[in-house]
């Protein structure tokens, strides 16, 4: 339990660190922050409210589909998103692309390895993860359940004027493989659902 937990805070701390990171490089936010950005024009909220809200929609919309939830799935929530209000207030906006690049790519490996480390705990993963892991529950790979995961707040989220752009196509394409790498390496296969409960 030491060492779930350990994963656990420090994907959090990843996590608070990788989205100001992406959103600080102006390429593009990744997919659910795409749909963050997208609220907080259409709404008018702060980017942290954004995070929590549409947080609770993904949880929902996961737990249908057959995903375990757990307690950290809410504290993580609840800590993120201020967090990621924290950090981004002390990053400072770059302009050359020089760094924004390097900035982009640092951040979706950053987090990319987050999802790594928290989903194999089991006390309770992200938004985007939840209903990934739905729908693995459900038959789907973990490739294309990322797909759908990151592709849905990406529709959402542009909809409404997000900041979408190339590194959120870049994080669309490669989190899915990422992910997938990252937990056959560490020996976790996500459960699915026995052949009655899906039909049903």
């Amino acid at each position: 339990m030491r060492q779930r937990l350990v994963r656990l805070f420090g994907s959090w701390i990843a996590v608070g660190i990788g989205i100001p990171m992406i959103l600080r490089a102006e390429l593009g936010a990744s997919p659910f922050d795409v749909l963050n950005t997208g609220l907080g024009e259409f709404a008018g909220w702060s980017f942290g409210l954004c995070f929590v809200v549409n947080s609770i929609v993904f949880f929902a919309a996961g737990r249908l589909m057959g995903a375990r939830l757990g307690w950290a799935c809410i504290a993580g929530t609840l800590i993120i998103g201020p967090l990621v209000d924290v950090v981004l207030a002390m990053i400072p906006e770059q302009e050359r692309l020089a760094v924004r690049i390097p900035l982009m790519v640092a951040g979706i490996l950053v987090i990319a390895v987050a999802i790594c480390l928290v989903i194999p705990t089991e006390l309770g993963p992200g938004p985007t993860e939840v209903l990934m892991l739905g729908l693995a529950a459900r038959g789907l790979d973990v490739v294309p359940a990322r797909w759908i995961s990151d592709g849905l707040p990406v529709v959402a989220g542009a909809l409404m004027g997000g900041a979408l752009g190339v590194g959120t196509v870049a994080w669309v394409l490669c989190m899915g493989p990422l992910v997938k790498w990252g937990l056959r390496r560490l020996g976790y296969v996500p459960p699915r659902l026995p052949v009655a409960a899906v039909s049903a």
